[in-house]
């Protein structure tokens, strides 16, 4: 059985979490997904497991951005939660090695600082002002006499408040703010998937007019443990990681292990994000296994041109593309997935194309023979590419697309030899275009493993970036893919198709 858990409103698995580790060029976006885990083991109060893996990523991560012919951007800080966490419990488990550390003076001074922080924005009257025009009762204890949201959740900040840095306020005053916080989560509140669908005027949601991590803060600091953990329930249940109510925010609260374990006992009824011990030790066993995996032998790519062919690669684009988009297909008179691919160039065209731009990558001859390029859509993978078909020198202004170049690139690239290929079919004013090495102009038998290819739109803040034709086909089997493993559609109106694509997918 496949190990999923829930994270915000979505479905993950660890399969694809594993996947997009060891696929994908640049696992930057993979490492802080597990670092996230981590955080949810956290709060399952898998300890062990949470720390073998937070520690497994800082631990064998940390080659990749060295190693990688791409800048990788792999966590360059550690979090505060689980700075908090190990310096909690640094007997049982120390700090890594290869965890990044702060700069910000002494760590356990610097992390009390970020916590009374964290406190003191839950306590702001001021922000009550400017956003309901409601200033500070001179009696906090009104709160008692009214059943007004916003006045019980103004007393309750107020009655916690502190202005001196570092400081608390007395056990009395945390009681009475503790009950205040108390009797506005006791009135009924709407479901956050319909209040988010409706969003009634005039009424705000109760975690965002106090933050729930504050009531849970002040019931362990009065030592109502057991309280502390129904109010974080609650909190999870209601609103789960919105309205002040981050997941990292929440493992910050000072004390907030003292109520985990309890927090755990009720499972998923106490806690939607639960995540079940057996699961917890086969994720830890899976993650170490491909961060090693990754770290010994670098990217394990699916798609790599020693596991599949080009045949099989238009191949799979096409179905998936179809699959994902057959609205949009149809409109444009498609009615297979494979008439999305041209028919083959023959060799006359090739070698006509070369006449008039000089030698092509290999790949792209590779993939020509068998499909002169493929359909798009409006927005779908740039409008796709039209092959050889009209292809030649771009003019002037094509240059500037190349917004991401360096020395290095000058060197070895010749801007002046830009080519440009037209897209596969009508699209939201997409250009593709590769720009050939220089040694090919000094070497007629140079290898061309790879070569910038792009291809932008002049309402497009960057450019999409690749190393050869071949990767940006690549990434369009991947996309309609993970489109498909995912259960997403397309967002298409056949009125205006090209406004309306998914921009996931340009």
């Amino acid at each position: 059985m496949v190990i999923q858990w829930v994270d915000t409103e979505a479905l993950n698995s660890l399969p694809r979490l594993i996947k997009s580790y060891i696929d994908p060029e640049d696992p930057s976006i993979a490492a802080h997904n597990i670092l996230r885990l981590a955080h949810l083991l956290l709060l399952s109060n898998h300890l062990t497991e949470a720390h073998e893996i937070a520690s497994g990523v800082f631990r064998l991560a940390k080659n990749l951005s060295e190693t990688s012919e791409k800048r990788v951007r792999l966590p360059v800080y550690t979090p505060n939660s689980l700075e908090i966490f190990w310096q909690e419990h640094q007997e049982i488990f120390p700090r890594p090695e290869d965890a990044p550390k702060s700069s910000r003076g002494p760590l356990e001074t610097y992390l009390a600082q970020e916590q009374w922080g964290k406190y003191r924005e839950c306590t702001r009257t001021g922000w009550m002002l400017d956003h309901y025009g409601l200033a500070e009762p001179e009696d906090p204890s009104i709160w008692r006499d009214t059943d007004d949201p916003i006045m019980l959740a103004m007393c309750a900040r107020l009655l916690a408040k502190t202005t001196t840095p570092g400081t608390y306020p007395s056990q009395d005053k945390m009681r009475e703010a503790l009950a205040a916080g108390q009797k506005l989560y006791a009135i009924p509140e709407i479901p956050l998937s319909e209040w988010l669908l409706n969003r009634p005027e005039n009424r705000q949601r109760q975690g965002w007019l106090l933050y729930r991590r504050l009531i849970v803060e002040l019931a362990i600091r009065l030592g109502k443990f057991q309280t502390a953990a129904d109010l974080l329930s609650q909190a999870l249940r209601v609103d789960g990681f919105v309205n002040g109510g981050e997941l990292g925010d929440f493992l910050m609260i000072p004390g907030v292990y003292n109520i985990l374990p309890l927090l755990a006992q009720g499972g998923k009824e106490s806690n939607p994000f639960f995540i079940p011990k057996a699961d917890a030790e086969v994720m830890v066993k899976e993650i170490i296994d491909a961060l090693e995996l990754r770290a010994k032998h670098g990217r394990q790519w699916a798609l790599d041109e020693s596991k599949v062919g080009w045949r099989e690669l238009l191949d799979r684009l096409a179905e998936g593309a179809f699959k994902t988009h057959p609205k949009e297909y149809r409109a444009m008179g498609v009615k297979t997935a494979k008439e999305i691919l041209y028919d083959p160039a023959t060799e006359e065209e090739i070698e006509e194309a070369e006449k008039k731009v000089g030698k092509l990558p290999d790949d792209f001859k590779a993939m020509v023979r068998l499909a002169n390029g493929f359909k798009g859509g409006g927005h779908l993978f740039g409008g796709g590419i039209a092959g050889i078909q009209y292809i030649d020198f771009a003019n002037g202004d094509a240059e500037y697309s190349w917004d991401s170049r360096t020395q290095e690139d000058d060197e070895i690239f010749d801007s002046s030899d830009l080519i440009e290929l037209q897209t596969g079919s009508e699209s939201d004013s997409f250009y593709h275009y590769y720009m050939r090495p220089r040694a090919w102009n000094e070497d007629g038998e140079h290898k061309d493993n790879k070569y910038r290819y792009w291809h932008w739109a002049p309402w497009m803040g960057s450019t999409n970036q690749y190393n050869s034709v071949r990767d940006y086909v690549a990434s369009c089997v991947e996309k309609v893919e993970d489109m498909l493993d995912l259960g997403e559609t397309e967002d298409y109106e056949e009125a205006d198709g090209s406004d309306s694509e998914l921009s996931l997918f340009i």
